[in-house]
């Protein structure tokens, strides 16, 4: 039984070894996980009117959330940074790099939705002035011929100005609406070449006066441009130029978290700083929103994490170190059965809750939180958070199982030497 017994303690020590060595060649904490952001929550940010209502993002992108990964890694150095509860190195070293990958990877599905919503609303805006120019054509033919033709629709239909013909527009007028230094001039001379084109076409029918453009058609049609894109926020504060159209998301985007921050940050970090980008700018606002909408608790609990792991890393590593150290005394001595302890099972245990516990409490009963009062544009959040101690309490659990069965052992070595000594003094009684 002795050397079963000295077979099993140096499975200790190699295991106590092992423990020890992951407790400091892991990242001391870590996030793998992932969040899963609503679709149709973008379209908060598009003001809603008549050209906007009513499109279909889920649709067209084929999926109502898309998943985002988070994940960092601290070694000791970065817990003991973030353990003082410190909100701008905790921003800086936990939340701040993820927000960066986050808004990098929803800049593609943000530009497809502009296009999508742009396109959209830019193809009504042209199919309302075109059927109103038509409507006016078939009239001024009514009244010169003194009788009544065909309907808009009808003509509309027969010549072939229909919604394929109004997308075709539509890509023309993005375009010209998108060009560096585009002014309400220049995009309404590509509207009025493109209302002429139809009403070209609507000559066809031979029930539209198509005599041109009179210079008070196109200040109508001019006017009625400057209203549409007023209404989607495209003319420059000068009331001349136009904003660049594909940046259409950034430039509600921007509005909507500026409005939201107003009086909580300064005025200067609100600011578009000289030199950024749209997307950069909204991209920074976004990082300062998630900022001021994360709940101070959050900070205590990551502050409490990292000072739990800190001071863990070292108690945790200290009792496998001391097992080890007193089993190695013990394999060499008349009782070679090393002692756990009261300590360690309790110190164990609260390894177990560190360790394990906080992973299968960020992967399974968080997500079960409602999240919606964060006001953030999220479905659902899974978070697996792990620290250096996860696999020494797995392998502490595995220790409970093996402790029983190194008692049962030791209880027959004890019996077993026991019996020697009883038998020693038996023959010394006789001699």
């Amino acid at each position: 039984m002795k050397i079963v017994l000295k077979i099993f303690n140096f499975i200790i020590m190699a295991v106590a070894a092992i423990a020890t060595l992951f407790i400091f060649i892991t990242p001391t904490i870590s996030f793998n996980s992932k969040i899963v952001i609503d679709i149709e929550t973008f379209s908060k940010f598009i003001p809603q009117n008549e050209y906007t209502s009513g499109f279909d993002i889920v649709g067209m992108l084929g999926t109502d959330s898309i998943e985002v990964g988070i994940k960092f890694r601290l070694d000791a150095i970065g817990v003991n940074e973030i353990m003082k509860g410190d909100k701008d190195q905790i921003n800086e070293e936990l939340i701040g790099s993820n927000i960066d990958d986050i808004t990098d990877i929803l800049h593609e599905p943000v530009d497809l939705i502009t296009e999508y919503y742009v396109r959209e609303a830019v193809k009504r805006i042209i199919s309302e002035e075109v059927y109103r120019q038509v409507d006016n054509a078939r009239q001024q033919y009514a009244e010169k011929a003194g009788v009544e033709g065909s309907t808009t629709e009808e003509i509309m239909e027969e010549v072939g100005i229909n919604d394929a013909y109004f997308t075709s527009f539509a890509y023309a007028l993005y375009n010209a609406s998108n060009a560096d230094g585009a002014t309400v001039d220049t995009v309404g001379e590509a509207l009025y070449q493109q209302i002429d084109e139809a009403l070209d076409r609507a000559g066809e029918s031979g029930v539209v006066d198509n005599t041109g453009f009179s210079e008070d058609s196109k200040a109508t049609i001019k006017d009625s441009l400057i209203n549409s894109y007023s209404m989607l926020d495209l003319i420059e504060e000068d009331g001349y130029h136009v904003k660049k159209i594909s940046q259409i998301a950034y430039i509600y985007l921007t509005k909507y978290l500026k409005e939201q921050l107003s009086g909580k940050v300064s005025s200067e970090k609100l600011a578009q700083q000289s030199g950024e980008e749209l997307p950069e700018y909204s991209d920074r606002l976004i990082k300062l929103f998630v900022y001021n909408q994360m709940p101070d608790m959050v900070y205590k609990v990551i502050s409490y994490v990292a000072l739990g792991c800190f001071i863990g890393m070292f108690v945790f590593a200290g009792i496998w170190l001391v097992l080890l150290i007193i089993t190695l005394i013990r394999t060499f001595t008349k009782k070679p059965w090393t002692i756990f302890g009261f300590w360690f099972w309790l110190v164990g245990s609260l390894q177990l809750v560190l360790g394990l516990g906080l992973t299968i409490l960020g992967k399974f009963i968080l997500p079960k939180i409602d999240i919606s009062s964060l006001k953030l544009p999220l479905q659902s959040a899974v978070l697996a958070p792990r620290t250096c101690v996860l696999i020494p309490s797995i392998i502490f659990i595995g220790m409970i199982v093996f402790a029983i069965v190194y008692a049962i052992i030791k209880s027959g070595a004890r019996t077993e030497i026991r019996r020697a000594n009883d038998r020693r003094e038996e023959e010394n009684a006789e001699d």
